[in-house]
C-alpha cells in the first residue's frame, strides 16, 4: 500500500492520474503540507521538498519524517557548501527566468544529526547533479 502527499492539489491529481494509467491500484494521493502528514509507514520518502523549508526548520522536519517511519527514511536536500552558496549568489545577479531560485541550502550535518537523534543511521548516500541542480540523497535505517 502506498500513501503519497503533495503540497498542491494539481501535483497530487497528476500523480494519481499517472498511477491509474500505469495500473497501480494500491496508492492513495492527497494534498498536505509536510508538517501535517500523519500515520505509520515502513518507508518514508521526502524528495525535492526540503529546498522549500528554511534551515531553522530542517531538523524538526527530519525528526517528524522519522516519527512516521518504522524502518527507513529517504530524504533529499540541497547541501550547503561554499561552492553551492557561491553559485546561488551568482544566480542572484541575473534577472528574469535565469535568476536563482529561492531554494534553501541545508548543512548536511543538521540532517545527519536529526536522523541520529531520531534513532536512524545513514546506510547509503548519493549526490545528484545536473547543470544547476544539486542534491544529496540519504537513506537512513532505524537502528
Amino acid at each position: 500500500k502506498v500513501s503519497a502527499s503533495a503540497i498542491s492539489d494539481a501535483m497530487a491529481g497528476e500523480a494519481a492520474a499517472r498511477a491509474k494509467a500505469m495500473g497501480i491500484k494500491n496508492a492513495k494521493f492527497y494534498t498536505s503540507d509536510l508538517e501535517s502528514v500523519t500515520g505509520k509507514y515502513n518507508t518514508v520518502t521526502c524528495v525535492d521538498v526540503a529546498i522549500h523549508y528554511p534551515t531553522e526548520k530542517m531538523a524538526e522536519m527530519v525528526e517528524h519524517l522519522c516519527s512516521l517511519a518504522d524502518e527507513r527514511v529517504l530524504i533529499s536536500f540541497a547541501p550547503k557548501t561554499w561552492y553551492y552558496d557561491l553559485l546561488k549568489k551568482v544566480g542572484e545577479l541575473f534577472p528574469g527566468p535565469s535568476k536563482t531560485t529561492r531554494a534553501y541550502l541545508h548543512p548536511e550535518q543538521v540532517v545527519r544529526d536529526a536522523l541520529k537523534k531520531s534513532g536512524f543511521e545513514v546506510a547509503r548516500e548519493e549526490m545528484t547533479g545536473t547543470n544547476f541542480y544539486f542534491s544529496r540523497l540519504l537513506e537512513a535505517k532505524r537502528v
